[in-house]
């Protein structure tokens, strides 16, 4: 089999992930996922949400960039 995805730390809350496009993709959509997920819940965290929406927009800004 391939490459498997690796993730290191760098230092304390700083990691560095290795991944194929497979493997990018099925985090990425897991995380669309659990963010429409929390936006239907009256009861998610409000940080979490909000953290998870900027973690995607800086994704989609950084894919609209290698475009």
């Amino acid at each position: 089999m391939g490459l498997t995805m690796k993730v290191a730390r760098l230092r304390e809350n700083v990691f560095e992930v290795t991944a194929t496009g497979q493997e990018l993709s099925a985090l990425v959509a897991a995380a669309r996922m659990a963010l429409e997920a929390m936006l239907d819940d009256p009861h998610a965290p409000e940080e979490g949400v909000r953290l998870l929406e900027r973690v995607l927009a800086d994704y989609d800004a950084a894919i609209s960039r290698d475009e």
